[in-house]
């Protein structure tokens, strides 16, 4: 890069909390900052023009966990710790609507649909005849009456006659909440500085090496980078995961409104302004998307394609756009909350759950680097 000295000068200018990572992580642990200290100096580098992992590539859910995902961690980790997570969850999407609006991220309270396929019947059969078992949980980690309903699905005749409805959830547009989250950012006078891919790390220094040769030292440091965070720091468990999304053109009289999962959230689809959107699939080739690379593969877009047809007839030959988002996985979904050293914080791995939990770390990290900067 041929940065001018003035340019230079400012990126590389010192102040008391840099942040890596302006997805909807990074930028609520900055704002999280500086309603605690209104005083205190953060910056923010993002290597994109906007942040290039999931927050503006996400299907937009308001969501916490279906039946069938519930019961899946559940057996991977334990009911309390899974029950956590969900808590994590239903804590960040309340902050996240407190702090952004309800119509600035253009929330819908249309609920969640869990759908079953034809060979989805053992699936089917194992989630209602826990949903007594679900609903209990959920009673008593967030105080919900009632969240799993069985209902009559009579949209979609190629599913089950019977389907898994969540009252509390909804759907939103990731770009307008991160545009109000980037506006808030700036209102506080937050610095966020785009096209800077940080390379390395000098932890021993406290120097951050640039693409473009730039040295940026920090005082306090919180990498927000989620699924590319091994490229920075290998140690950490927590891997790329790509999804694979579409949307089609806009088609008249189109009369569904819920955010809809389907086998165990490893496909999901809703409307969006009379369009269909459709994404995941990636179960389909674990290994092949375990990767940063964006893109779209040729065996997951015809396995969507089928599901399209399924959902709508015709709507195949409708599709307009294709695109790709990066989430960071694990073996558990807890979150990672690490401190490197004293002065390195990492908080990444929101198992595909970005636009729930992500406010909800955002402020615990916030609380962490505070409490070290008191000390």
């Amino acid at each position: 890069m041929n940065y001018s000295f003035w340019e230079k000068n400012f990126i590389e200018s010192p102040v008391e909390i840099t942040i890596i990572g302006s997805g909807i992580v990074g930028l609520s642990t900055a704002i999280s900052i500086k309603e605690r200290n209104p005083n205190i100096s953060v910056k923010i580098l993002e290597r994109s023009a906007t942040p290039n992992g999931a927050s503006t590539k996400n299907a937009g859910f308001s969501c916490f966990g279906s039946v069938s995902e519930l019961l899946h961690d559940i057996v991977n980790m334990g009911e309390e710790a899974c029950m956590q997570v969900v808590n994590m969850r239903w804590k960040g999407l309340e902050k996240l609507k407190n702090r952004v609006g309800l119509k600035n991220m253009e929330y819908k309270p249309f609920g969640g649909m869990e759908l079953f396929r034809p060979q989805d019947e053992t699936l089917r059969d194992k989630c209602f005849s826990n949903i007594d078992y679900c609903n209990e949980l959920i009673y008593n980690t967030l105080s919900l009456d009632s969240c799993y309903q069985i209902v009559e699905n009579t949209r979609f005749p190629t599913f089950n006659n019977w389907s898994i409805f969540n009252q509390y959830e909804g759907t939103i547009n990731p770009m307008s909440m991160m545009n109000f989250l980037r506006q808030l950012c700036a209102d506080l006078k937050i610095e966020i500085i785009y096209g800077i891919e940080v390379q390395n790390i000098l932890f021993d220094e406290k120097v951050l090496f640039t693409h473009g040769n730039l040295h940026i030292k920090y005082n306090k440091l919180i990498i927000c980078t989620n699924g590319f965070t091994k490229s920075l720091y290998p140690d950490l468990d927590v891997l790329p995961a790509r999804n694979q999304v579409l949307i089609t053109q806009p088609i008249p009289n189109l009369k569904f409104e819920a955010g809809y999962h389907v086998d165990e959230g490893y496909i999901y689809f809703r409307s969006y302004q009379n369009r269909i959107l459709l994404g995941g699939g990636r179960n389909l080739d674990i290994e092949g998307e375990t990767t940063m690379e964006f893109g779209n593969t040729t065996n997951i877009q015809t396995y969507l394609l089928n599901l399209l047809e399924t959902i709508y007839p015709g709507a195949s030959h409708l599709v307009e756009h294709w695109w790709s988002g990066i989430l960071g996985i694990g073996p558990s979904k807890f979150p990672i909350i690490h401190w490197h050293n004293d002065s390195v914080l990492f908080g990444v791995r929101l198992g595909g759950m970005g636009v729930a939990i992500g406010s909800y770390l955002g402020e615990t990290l916030a609380n962490e680097v505070m409490e070290r900067l008191s000390h």
